[in-house]
């Protein structure tokens, strides 16, 4: 694999880092619709990193982003199903940036899902990495 493939990679991973930052300020102030855009970059930013490994190169849109990432999340976890899930409410947080249809409840409800997702992909991104570093 080249050196720029896995440069973009980790590129990837620190902006998901940055993001969740991001995420988690914009949570603080009680700003749903930010907060939740951050979170949804959190998890786009990871499964372009891993589509980056996998595929050896980016995802070009949103509709190939979604079907690699249900068959990724499908064929690694077994739990597959539920973060599939979980994705689909970070998309969900995508739509809310801009229609900001979510209530506080189903906001806090649906985030812990989806920081778990993130959880999940960073791990696993990093394990990969570790992998093809050596």
């Amino acid at each position: 694999m080249s050196e720029d493939i896995l440069k973009r990679a980790m590129e990837y991973r620190d902006r998901a880092r940055t993001y969740f930052k991001n995420f988690e300020k914009e949570r603080m102030k009680g700003n749903r619709e930010k907060a939740g855009e951050a979170l949804w970059g959190v998890v786009s930013c990871l499964i372009n990193a891993l589509a980056l490994i996998v595929c050896g190169r980016p995802l070009p849109d949103h509709k190939e982003q979604r079907r690699f990432a249900r068959e990724f999340i499908l064929s690694t976890f077994e739990d597959g199903e539920e973060l599939v899930k979980a994705y689909n409410n970070a998309e969900k947080f995508h739509a809310n940036f801009y229609h900001a249809f979510l209530n506080g409840e189903e906001f806090e409800k649906i985030g812990a899902d989806i920081v778990r997702l993130t959880e999940r992909l960073d791990t696993t991104l990093v394990e990969r990495l570790r992998k093809l570093q050596f």
